[in-house]
Parts: structure tokens; sequence; C-alpha cells
């Protein structure tokens, strides 16, 4: 129950401490630290003696979800006059929360008890929320017994965006704008209520925050429900569109595989284990394609049922990347074999080191008229050096003798 839900105490304080927020009756360091602020932005609202606004918001805290519902009363700081300033409690829940009426009835409990005990001729009466006097609600235990999960809001926002509702009668309608209001919480940071003539008016005229009566709301509520059918209806058609998608898909791969069994049923009939385990691959695929295909049915129906199109799309990328390991893993049965199917593709692109086409006959002739030129040339020198030498063996002979030209005789 500690962590589950617990209260936060804050106010305006004046200098030193300015705005300060502190934390009651259970929640731990490790979610305060996820908290935001309670504070208002001044410039755009403004509390007035007399004046109450409630406010709910949601933020992540970690791999949880955080759901305050938050109450703002005038309070004036000690030592000054300056306008706007408050005194607010709220109550955080973790993950749950429990009906609107007993969130109302606890909250404002708590904030009375706050109001009683630190607040004196609508001043606060200390310095810092931690120094607040706080009294445990009597139905606080109560909620425990009534927590529900939190339903999936979609992302929140962190824009700056702010809707401020307008009620003629806050006891009549305020648990009613609450429960509709989480519809809107992906669209808006937060959401105030107030039934004050004066702080509607004074937000009116700041024009930073959005303002709207009931009509406006329920308007509000409309278009945020428009949008989400128009999310589901395209989340409908696109898990469609894949499912049609799939008989394609299933038939090339299917005469992928087929293909591939018949050429290592040609070349590698040795193999003949791979190749009943490619066949029972066809039979996996089959099944995975069809239970994938009946997922895809099954959340259709529940996004037509309930329409929760972020929690429906996290199902799905799960299944679907299941689905792809799945198919992945049966494909891959037949790699070994494909490297036979490869080779034999690409034989015709790969060229024998020795073989009897044209091409090599040509290149063989090539080498063998190169070796055949470099023997002509050797013999071609040789023959000439012989003749060279034999000629002038001869010249000698006939021309020299001991010095002497041969055949003119001496004087």
């Amino acid at each position: 129950m500690g962590n589950t839900y617990f209260f936060s105490a804050f106010g305006t304080f004046g200098n030193p401490n300015g705005f300060r927020q502190s934390y009651f009756l259970g929640g731990n360091a490790e979610i305060a630290k996820n908290i935001r602020t309670f504070d208002l932005k001044t410039d755009a609202v403004k509390l007035f003696p007399g004046s109450r606004i409630y406010g709910i918001r949601i933020e992540p805290a970690g791999s949880s979800s955080l759901i305050s519902y938050v109450v703002y009363t005038f309070a004036k700081e000690q030592n000054s006059q300056r306008g706007g300033t408050f005194i607010g409690s709220s109550l955080i829940f973790v993950d749950k929360v429990a009906p609107e009426g007993l969130v109302i009835n606890v909250l404002d409990e708590f904030h009375q008890h706050l109001e009683d005990r630190n607040v004196a001729d609508g001043t606060i009466t200390i310095n810092h929320s931690d120094k607040f006097s706080i009294d445990k609600p009597k139905d606080f235990d109560k909620i425990n017994l009534n927590l529900r999960q939190i339903e999936n809001l979609g992302t929140t926002q962190s824009g700056n965006n702010y809707l401020m509702v307008y009620m003629e009668n806050r006891s009549s309608q305020l648990q009613s704008l609450l429960s509709r209001a989480t519809g809107l919480l992906s669209i808006y940071d937060m959401i105030y209520f107030t039934d004050n003539r004066e702080v509607a008016e004074f937000v009116q005229q700041k024009g930073i925050f959005k303002i709207v009566d009931e009509n406006g709301f329920d308007r509000e509520i409309q278009k945020s429900d428009e949008e989400k059918s128009r999310l589901v209806s395209n989340c409908i058609q696109e898990l469609e569109q894949e499912k049609e998608n799939l008989k394609e898909d299933r038939k090339t791969i299917i005469n992928d595989i087929e293909k591939q069994i018949a050429h290592n049923e040609r070349k590698h009939q040795e193999n003949e284990k791979k190749i009943i385990e490619s066949k029972e691959g066809i039979v996996t695929i089959n099944q995975e394609f069809d239970q994938y295909a009946a997922n895809i049915d099954e959340l259709v129906k529940k996004l037509k049922s309930d329409g929760k199109v972020e929690f429906i799309r996290k199902q799905h990328l799960e299944r679907r990347k299941v689905f792809a390991d799945k198919i992945r893993l049966t494909k891959d049965i037949g790699t070994v074999s494909s490297i036979g199917a490869s080779s034999w593709m690409n034989q015709s692109h790969s060229r024998p080191r020795l073989g009897n086409s044209l091409e090599d006959f040509n290149r063989e002739n090539e080498s063998y008229s190169h070796k055949e030129t470099r023997l002509n040339g050797y013999k071609i020198a040789f023959w000439s050096l012989l003749l060279l030498l034999t000629t002038g063996a001869v010249c000698y002979i006939m021309f020299f003798d001991g010095g002497k030209i041969i055949g003119f005789p001496e004087d």
C-alpha cells in the first residue's frame, strides 16, 4: 500500500524557499525523484481568496505510470502580499487508481486537515513543506480495497499543453469530469477544473491555457474519441493489409524452398536428410503463417472491442518478431543446401584452371607461339655467330701468314 498510493503536500512559502512539495503516508525516494512539481504557472492561472482548483495528470516513473489528483486553495505567504499564492495536496497513485468519488473524498479530507493545521488567518504558518502537520484521512486504507489497474493511456505529453475546465457546480460535476478526463491525458500535460468565475476569467484573459466550459469539455472528449477511432481503424487496415501480404510472402517463400529442394534432389541425392528437413520446413512455415494470420484476426477483434491501440501495437510487434525469427530459422533449414545451388548457379561464372574451351585453347596456343618465337630467336643468334667466326678464320688463313699477306712474293 505504501508504494501504491500516497500524498504530496505543497505550497508557496515566500523567501527564501519559494515553492516546495513533500510526500506523506507512503511513497519512496526512487518514485519521488520522477514526480514533477505541482507548482502553478502564475502567469497563466491565479488563485483568489475562497477559490479552489482541482487537477489531474499522468506521468512516467521508470517502468511505472503515476496518476495524480490535485487540489489547490488560496493561502498567503508569511510577510508577503503577493497574489496568487496557495497551499495544495495531491493523492498520487502508482500504476493503479481508485473510484473518483472515493479519491475526491479522501483528497478533500486530507487537504482540509492540511489547512486547519498549517494555515492561520489565511496565511501559511510554516516556511517549508517538510514542516507540514498532516492527518491521515479516515478512508485512506479503504482505497487499497478499491484499486484497479490504470488502463493504457498512451504517450504522455511534455509540451506545456494545459486545459482548464470551468464547471458551474463542483459538487455535482467534478466526479464525472475527472472520470472522463483520463481519456484526454495523452493530449494534455495536466487538466484543471474550477467553479470559481474569477479564476476562469483570469485564465481566459491571459490566454496561455486553453479554457472550456462543460460543453467544450464534451467536444474535447469527442475529438479525442474520434482520433482514437481513426487510430483503431488505421491499425486494423494495416493488420488486414499485412494479412493479405502474407499470401504472396507464403507463396514466394514456399516456391523458393521447393526450388531449393528440387536442386538438392538433382545435385545432392546423397543429402536426403537435409532434403527431408527442408520439406518439413514447409509444414512449419504453413503453420507459422496460419498461426500469425489467426493472431492478427484476434488483435483486430480486440481493437474493435476495446480500441487499445498502443497495447495492441505492442502485442503485435512482439508477436511479429517471434514470427519473423521462426520463419528465418525455418528458412535456414535449406541454407546448407543452398550452397550447392549457389555453386550450381555460379558454375558458369567460374573459369576452370584446365579446360577444353576455345579460350583455353587460344591461351595455350599463345603460350606455345611465344615459346616458339623465343626458341627461333636463339637459333638465329647461334647460327649468325657461327658464320661470323667461320668467315673470320678463312680470312685470316687467306691473307696472313706470319705477319705477311699470302699470295704475294717478296722483293
